[in-house]
């Protein structure tokens, strides 16, 4: 079994939803292929993920930026290095549309404060300002949803 790597990028999808921890964990092992780690984490090449109930400092923390009290919390980290990189963001991509589809109001957050995506009140929004969506990675491939583009400043959390 592989582990997810210690050094990499982290990125936090804060969600609400009516899937537990567990659901989404199954969700996503079968959707994605990933590895069992153990019981909340997964893990393939250059990406490792941790699904769990936010804290309540999340929580608070998440509802005063964005006006939504997250129930799920799932934690990406990706190996900024290699091969597996881009494969790696794609992967939490889908992984981020798969839990949105099940799902209502969300924040992809880069380092705990750079907006990737939002989505509030049914309408989700990509950050224009974000690089890969276009450029380098086109990552902008991934997404299957219905969206709009927008420059998304980061908030001070």
């Amino acid at each position: 079994m592989r582990e997810a790597h210690q050094l990499g990028l982290d990125y936090a999808l804060s969600l609400c939803t009516d899937e537990l921890p567990a659901e989404a964990l199954d969700l996503l092992a079968n959707r994605l292929e990933l590895e069992w780690v153990d019981a909340s984490r997964l893990s393939g090449t250059a990406i490792g993920l941790t699904v769990r109930e936010p804290s309540r400092d999340w929580q608070a923390m998440i509802k005063e930026g964005f006006h939504f009290t997250p129930d799920l919390l799932v934690l990406f980290r990706i190996h900024p290095d290699g091969e597996g990189h881009e494969q790696a963001l794609r992967l939490m991509l889908r992984a981020a549309q798969f839990l949105l589809e099940r799902g209502r109001d969300a924040v992809l957050l880069f380092n705990g404060e750079h907006i990737i995506l939002q989505r509030f009140q049914g309408q989700l929004v990509l950050n224009a300002d974000y690089g890969d969506w276009t450029d380098g990675f086109r990552l902008v491939d991934e997404i299957w949803l219905s969206h709009e583009w927008r420059s998304l400043p980061s908030l001070p959390l």
